[in-house]
């Protein structure tokens, strides 16, 4: 089993290393998302520790998102973004706080909404490209007629 762990996590990290920004992004955010699932169900159980623990591990995750904002190249955005993580670390404090089982999983729904939307700017990213080369292509088959 340890082997198989050991493997698994050389793996991961290869991903990691391996990953475009974007990506990495999305993993992160799918990473907050499990640890606020996980979260909701400490604290249903009344598990305190465990939940503190996995709320905490999100927060990191929020604050790395925050400190990546790229305020030369998107300031807009990257404003709008810092204003919902901030948003994201009062709410989980009080819910940890609080004990309070609907708004983890509000703060998981915020990380799922950021994801989906990363994942549909990352999809238009990657086929935009595509499509530029099938128009030039078009292009060029129409000038050669």
């Amino acid at each position: 089993m340890f082997m198989y762990q050991k493997n698994l996590n050389n793996y991961k990290s290869t991903q990691i290393l391996t990953a475009d920004p974007g990506k990495i992004i999305l993993m992160l955010l799918d990473g907050g998302m499990s640890f606020l699932l996980q979260a909701s169900e400490y604290a249903e159980e009344k598990a305190y520790g465990e939940k503190a623990n996995l709320i905490l591990r999100t927060k990191n995750i929020i604050l790395e998102l925050l400190s990546s904002l790229d305020y030369e190249n998107g300031a807009e955005i990257s404003r709008n973004l810092r204003e919902i993580y901030i948003f994201l670390l009062g709410e989980l404090d009080r819910a940890d706080l609080g004990n309070d089982v609907e708004r983890i999983l509000k703060c998981r729904d915020v990380l799922g909404n950021l994801r989906d939307g990363w994942s549909e700017m990352l999809d238009i990213k990657e086929t935009a490209p595509e499509s530029h080369a099938k128009q030039q292509a078009a292009l060029s088959f129409s000038s050669v007629a």
